[in-house]
C-alpha cells in the first residue's frame, strides 16, 4: 500500500498545485487517470484496462475490458487526507504489479479455535507459543533497552 499512497500523494500534489482540481467529479477523475499514467511510466505498475466509465456507475455489470466506478462514492477533494487514501486504494484495485499484500493468516488459527475460546488454552494445548512467552518478552530488559533506543 505504501506505493499506492506514494502515487496517489504526488497526484494530488500536482494537481493542487496546477489548480486542476474541479467541482465535476467526473472531469477531475479523467484528469486523475491522464497523471496516473504519467506517474506509472517509470514503475513496475500497469493499468488492468485502458477504459474506465466513470459515468454509468455500478448498473452495468463488469467486463474484463471495463471498470465501472461510482462517481459519488468519491470523496471530495476538499477533504486531503480522506481523498489520497481513497485514490491510493482505487489505484490499487485498477493496476497490476508492484508489491502486493500479504494474505490474511486464517490458515494458522487452530480449527477449535472460537470468540469463546480462551487463547492461551488452545496455544498451550498445541504446544505454541502461548500469551505468557509473549507478555514475558514484553517486560524483559532486552524490550525496554530497545524502547530506549528508538
Amino acid at each position: 500500500m505504501p506505493q499506492y499512497l506514494r502515487i496517489s500523494e504526488n497526484i494530488y500534489r500536482k494537481f493542487q498545485e496546477n489548480k486542476q482540481f474541479t467541482d465535476n467529479k467526473q472531469d477531475c477523475l479523467n484528469l486523475i487517470i491522464k497523471q496516473l499514467r504519467k506517474e506509472l511510466v517509470d514503475t513496475d505498475l500497469k493499468l488492468t484496462c485502458q477504459y474506465i466509465d466513470f459515468v454509468e456507475g455500478f448498473e452495468q455489470p463488469l467486463t474484463n475490458s471495463r471498470i465501472s466506478l461510482d462517481i459519488s462514492l468519491v470523496p471530495s477533494y476538499k477533504h486531503k487526507d480522506e481523498f489520497v487514501l481513497w485514490l491510493a486504494g482505487f489505484i490499487e484495485r485498477i493496476t497490476d504489479g508492484g508489491v502486493k499484500r500479504l494474505p490474511p493468516l486464517h490458515t494458522d488459527i487452530p480449527p477449535e479455535f472460537t470468540f469463546q475460546s480462551d487463547p492461551n488454552v488452545i496455544l498451550d494445548r498445541r504446544n505454541e507459543h502461548s500469551g505468557e512467552r509473549i507478555i514475558s518478552y514484553f517486560r524483559s530488559d532486552d524490550f525496554a533497552e530497545e524502547i530506549k533506543n528508538i
